[in-house]
């Protein structure tokens, strides 16, 4: 994927990242060996299903799945910025580097659910 490929970008931003679904981690197991694998932790957001994607705003009850979405949290565990995306080939992975790098600098100002903490 994209973001694989971007992945080591994030790290040598001192910015890791996650992936989470509502899917069990069996589910999980398998899709990241039928891509040749997911080179980031990916979360379960299982039991209660979509339990954690609903606090953060994403969980989408008619599809029961969340909306695909990028947050970027700082180390405090605030969530700085947020974005949903219709699919994933809308994100820009090179806007998202500049994005943290911005907010690392303290360039931008958060916007967001600022009040989220992780």
């Amino acid at each position: 994927s994209s973001l694989g490929m971007h992945n080591s970008k994030f790290g040598e931003r001192d910015a890791q990242v996650w992936g989470m679904s509502t899917d069990a981690r069996p589910a999980q197991t398998a899709f990241a060996a039928s891509v040749g694998s997911v080179p980031y932790p990916v979360l379960a957001d299982f039991h209660p299903k979509g339990a954690v994607t609903t606090s953060y705003g994403i969980y989408n009850d008619q599809r029961g799945t969340p909306d695909r979405a990028v947050f970027i949290i700082d180390e405090s565990g605030v969530v700085r910025w947020k974005k949903v995306y219709a699919s994933a080939g809308d994100i820009d992975y090179d806007a998202l580097l500049a994005k943290a790098e911005a907010l690392q600098a303290n360039t931008c100002q958060a916007v967001g659910d600022s009040g989220h903490r992780v």
